[in-house]
């Protein structure tokens, strides 16, 4: 196996530079520097050139160019990174989400360079820098179905709210909590959202009682339903411990069957009966009769009492009626999970959570879990972004690259 040799190459810094774009000569002020690390043509072995990369100011008032690297004779080649090699970068991290490592492998192989992480990062901004939001904004076409919602990023400490289209399914914006944050960081972040061009018609999120003071004040016009996924999250879940609970009274062995099938069933018993397979319509019928009169048979009578409401309902006015008589019942009081079901149906929340059955252009659900899901891929495989100006610019390019199929504004 040959070794490698590697060179140190620095350049030559001298008393006056000449700007390469408008060519006026110029005193030296040293700007920045960097090294880079590319590879040499050689015929014995391989040998890597540690390139010392210093940036002069560019002092005429007149030229465009802010700064520019110091040529070094026999390496400038190497001293730039072209329009194509960068390309190469930006589409390797956004497009096919790859880490920062696999790229410079990558670079190594098929373009005979190397990019450090630094500079695959000042890649990635350059690139980013391209277009701004409310550009990217405009041609994404905003739906006018809006979902609002926080999640917790990996290397943050602070809250981040997500901005999406619920019915395209697309990441609009983030924006990070502010450490010091008050009661107008949401109305903030909406109203940031206003200046970009977002005007919704209807703003869906879950059952935080914030958003719908801000929401009215922002977008006063906007329907403000809950999100079903959230609505739904609720009361499955006391739904789920309904039956556990019962699970934990069947003392002895010869309950010990029983408790293993209530375990493994505490999901599939909430299922809507014409929605289950095979093995749920021989199972069901026969826990009925089993567990007749129990907590187990409330749930899976309640539980169908929902879907009538929320799935089975035409209109609000429907759906009021299904609750209220589902209210009058007397059957579920003796179970306390069900009692707060019951509870949480009567609040005027309940208003909310059914706004899809007498608007059909507002959509059910605000897909808002799965925009975030999408968003921890991301994060998984560089786990997480240092910065949220880092964060920010990989949103932008994985708009352009995923949304927008590759569009720039330039």
């Amino acid at each position: 196996m040959a070794t490698v040799q590697v060179r140190v190459v620095e350049p030559h810094v001298p008393r006056r530079v000449r700007c390469p774009v408008c060519g006026v000569w110029q005193a030296f002020k040293k700007a920045k520097e960097h090294w880079r690390t590319v590879k040499a043509p050689s015929l014995t072995r391989p040998v890597l050139l540690r390139v010392r990369m210093i940036y002069s100011k560019g002092l005429h008032r007149h030229c465009d160019r802010r700064g520019f690297a110091l040529p070094i004779r026999g390496v400038e080649r190497y001293q730039r990174a072209t329009t194509a090699l960068i390309e190469e970068g930006g589409a390797g991290l956004v497009e096919d989400n790859a880490t920062l490592q696999r790229i410079t492998h990558r670079l190594s192989r098929n373009l005979n360079t190397t990019g450090s992480k630094s500079a695959l990062d000042r890649w990635k901004r350059q690139i980013a820098q391209r277009d701004d939001v409310p550009a990217i904004l405009q041609r994404l076409e905003f739906s006018g179905a809006l979902c609002l919602d926080e999640f917790m990023p990996r290397r943050g400490s602070r809250y981040t709210q997500l901005a999406g289209d619920a019915k395209r399914l697309r990441i609009l914006s983030l924006e990070p909590v502010p450490a010091v944050s008050g009661r107008g960081v949401t109305e903030a972040f909406c109203r940031k959202l206003d200046g970009w061009g977002i005007r919704p018609a209807c703003v869906i999120f879950d059952l935080v009682t914030t958003f719908p003071r801000v929401v009215s004040r922002v977008w006063p016009h906007a329907h403000q339903p809950f999100d079903h996924f959230h609505v739904m999250q609720w009361l499955w879940h006391s739904l789920r411990n309904a039956p556990i609970q019962f699970r934990r009274s069947l003392r002895g062995q010869r309950w010990a069957l029983p408790r293993e099938e209530l375990w493994e069933l505490k999901w599939g018993l909430l299922k809507r009966m014409d929605r289950g397979g095979p093995k749920e319509h021989l199972l069901i019928p026969e826990m009925m009769e089993i567990y007749a009169d129990t907590g187990v048979e409330q749930v899976l009578l309640f539980k169908e009492e929902l879907w009538g409401i929320f799935d089975g309902s035409g209109s609000k006015q429907e759906a009021y009626a299904k609750r209220d008589a589902l209210a009058r019942e007397r059957w579920w009081r003796d179970s306390w999970h069900l009692s707060k079901c019951v509870e949480f149906l009567l609040t005027e929340k309940f208003d909310r959570m059914v706004t899809y059955l007498d608007h059909p252009d507002v959509p059910r659900a605000g897909q808002s879990e799965t925009l975030i899901n999408v968003w921890r891929q991301l994060e998984a495989v560089r786990r997480g972004f240092k910065s949220p100006q880092g964060r920010l610019d990989h949103l932008k390019l994985f708009q352009v690259t995923h949304y927008l199929k590759g569009w720039t504004q330039n």
